[in-house]
């Protein structure tokens, strides 16, 4: 028989045991949520930041049940892209959205999308995409952030006030180009590269400093660069653009939570690839009604592309230089394949 006392003992290590889990229960159910920071330099008024960002935001979201909390700051409102690289490599950010070739001053390797007419389109980029994802993520690790998944921008043209129907119209040309790999494919050309921000492209034409500029068919429409230069050829390049996140972040996701983001990056990596031809699709209409537009044949790239292999050959100098050879070869014989 149980004493008076002990039934008393018995309901209260009970009642404590009941309350313990209910507190625990509460406890894990008013955690806080994960907040990540989402860093971009590009404007908000681009589809990245109009669209592809929110979008990724508003699925993880909803995948993971409001626990994880994606704040997003498009347009250099956090940080820019060089500084937005140093901050995610440091955990100072979570995640960020840049061009692979920002990523050139910590590896050459990274710089290989700089190149006028390595990738051909995006559709041949993305052929080529998982082989060159498994060289790339190893890299990216070593600066302390894992990839998680690739967006598509635009075609690049070459723009100016005189139609360049072939390469011998580019020689001796004044071109802008806003990084080294561009500079260097323009000077195989036999043209004279100049470096200046987007934001002067307007000013220099207009006042003669430049004859031509690179820029995608929808910066060319968007800023209105048409006003001072009517006539475009391309497309000559096409950059890769990068989402990440900080490794550490990364590694304290648990296994559901990072299948997740995979999951969802992929979709968004996709949706970018759509979004990317439309919007391509619409400037060249609407830059064909205020200018000339010539589309380079699969013949013509080939010719363009013969004198630029003396800029990728420096490329790969580069990054053996570094200790690097072998995956930027691999990387060049990977395009070269894939075509």
């Amino acid at each position: 028989m149980m004493t008076k006392s002990k039934t008393k003992n018995l309901f209260l290590c009970m009642f404590f045991t009941v309350m313990t889990v209910i507190l625990m229960s509460v406890n894990i159910y008013a955690q806080e949520p994960i907040k990540l920071k989402y860093f971009t330099g590009m404007t908000p008024s681009h589809y990245f930041g109009s669209d592809l960002m929110p979008y990724f935001s508003t699925e993880i979201d909803k995948r993971t049940n409001g626990d994880i909390k994606i704040e997003l700051y498009p347009g250099g409102q956090l940080f820019g892209y060089q500084d937005g690289i140093d901050a995610a490599t440091m955990g100072a950010v979570e995640m960020g959205l840049t061009a692979l070739g920002h990523w050139g001053g910590y590896n050459p390797v990274f710089s290989f999308s700089d190149y006028f007419l390595l990738i051909d389109d995006m559709d041949h980029w993305f052929r080529a995409r998982d082989e060159i994802h498994a060289i790339l993520e190893p890299l990216f690790r070593e600066k302390n952030v894992k990839l998680l998944y690739y967006s598509a921008y635009g075609g690049n043209g070459i723009c100016g006030k005189v139609q360049i129907q072939s390469l011998d119209d580019i020689k001796d040309l004044k071109v802008r180009a806003p990084v080294p790999g561009a500079l260097e494919s323009l000077s195989a050309w036999g043209a004279t590269p100049i470096k200046i921000a987007a934001s002067e492209v307007y000013d220099a034409m207009g006042k003669g400093a430049i004859d031509a500029f690179v820029s995608s068919w929808g910066s060319i429409y968007s800023r209105k660069y048409y006003e001072v230069a009517k006539h475009a050829v391309g497309p000559v390049w096409w950059t890769i653009w990068v989402n990440f996140i900080n490794l550490d972040t990364w590694n304290n996701l648990s296994p559901e939570q990072q299948k997740l983001f995979m999951k969802v990056s992929r979709k968004t990596e996709q949706r970018s690839l759509r979004i990317m031809k439309a919007f391509d699709k619409k400037s060249l209409e609407q830059l064909a009604k205020v200018g000339t537009v010539k589309i380079l044949t699969p013949d013509e790239k080939k010719v363009w592309g013969k004198p630029l292999r003396s800029a990728y050959s420096a490329w790969i100098k580069k990054c053996a230089d570094k200790g690097y050879e072998k995956q930027a070869q691999e990387i060049l014989d990977i395009l070269d394949r894939t075509r």
